[in-house]
């Protein structure tokens, strides 16, 4: 279950940020202002790189834009990290992406080492942040390294932002507000807030059905249940909100229903051949087969052959 919602987190993290106005007015929100100002949005393109290292298979660095800073080739990559129990040297594990994106804009031709911006979007358990962003601290001597060498990722720790400076992130608020509050105890309250909300109302309109359908989906997955007791209430909210997207709330709630009740059919019919397998295994141990056998033919475990073994 736990990779399941890393992959809900993922995979909304990555939809959003594909969008380009959001990652426009994301940067907007968290670059300082006169490195905002350098780069050229009109150049700003989604790549198709995906581009993971060994050790950096947990941190998902696949979306990557490239653009113009004041006229030179860069690129600006986003991570998103769900974990506070981080690998050690982080900073340094990012620096090897940063490096690993340089090296193969190298192999492309080039001769000069691109700008490369480094971006973690973290929304852990523990807050705030519990490692340093900052490379020059993974060194023996930081001092000396700081004179000398990197500089430090920049770190957008929702953890830490108010639902009110959160609302003034532009079309990049409904995302940032959704994963900061995704493990709430009092999640669908939290929801009703965020649904109720000018932003959300203007986020929807502004991105279209698709995106609606994203923001959907991870509100009713991402606290790992496909069908929550609360589920028919936030759908309420949702159509009250937004009443001209009711179809689409609808369909989308149905869906939901549809899906939950094929899973309670998939385990019931799963549960059906694991007490069939049982009986058989009863019947052949009562007519004395050797146990080998009876497990050849039933596909039973040690474990589970274990209580009807002792029964005969």
């Amino acid at each position: 279950m736990a990779q399941q919602i890393h992959q809900i987190h993922d995979k909304f993290f990555k939809r959003s940020l594909k969008e380009k106005r959001i990652a426009v007015d994301f940067l907007r929100a968290h670059l300082a202002p006169a490195l905002f100002q350098r780069l050229d949005k009109e150049t700003l393109t989604l790549t198709d790189k995906s581009l993971v290292l060994p050790k950096l298979r947990e941190l998902h660095c696949d979306i990557i834009y490239r653009c113009k800073i004041d006229q030179q080739d860069g690129f600006i990559f986003f991570i998103i990290e769900h974990q506070s129990s981080a690998p050690e040297l982080m900073a340094f594990r990012k620096l090897q992406y940063t490096v690993a994106l340089m090296d193969e804009y190298l192999r492309e031709g080039h001769t000069k080492l691109p700008l490369v911006i480094p971006i973690c979007l973290y929304h852990g358990s523990e807050s705030p942040y519990p490692h340093s962003v900052d490379v020059y601290d993974e060194f023996s001597y930081p001092e000396m390294a700081r004179e000398l060498v990197f500089k430090p990722f920049r770190l957008i720790d929702l953890t830490i932002f108010s639902q009110e400076a959160l609302e003034k992130h532009g079309l990049a608020a409904v995302m940032e507000i959704l994963l900061k509050h995704y493990q709430a105890k009092d999640f669908i309250n939290k929801l009703k807030q965020i649904v109720q909300s000018d932003i959300f109302v203007h986020t929807v309109h502004q991105m279209g059905g698709a995106y609606f359908n994203d923001v959907l989906h991870y509100m009713f997955y991402s606290n790992g249940e496909e069908k929550s007791p609360s589920a028919d209430t936030l759908v309420d909210v949702l159509v009250e909100a937004l009443p001209d997207k009711r179809e689409a709330i609808m369909t989308f709630a149905e869906q939901l229903e549809q899906k939950g009740e094929q899973k309670g059919r998939q385990e019931g019919l799963q549960k059906g051949r694991q007490e069939s397998k049982i009986e058989i295994a009863k019947k052949m141990l009562t007519e004395g087969f050797d146990i080998s056998i009876v497990k050849k033919v039933t596909e039973l475990t040690d474990e589970e052959m274990r209580p009807l073994v002792q029964k005969h």
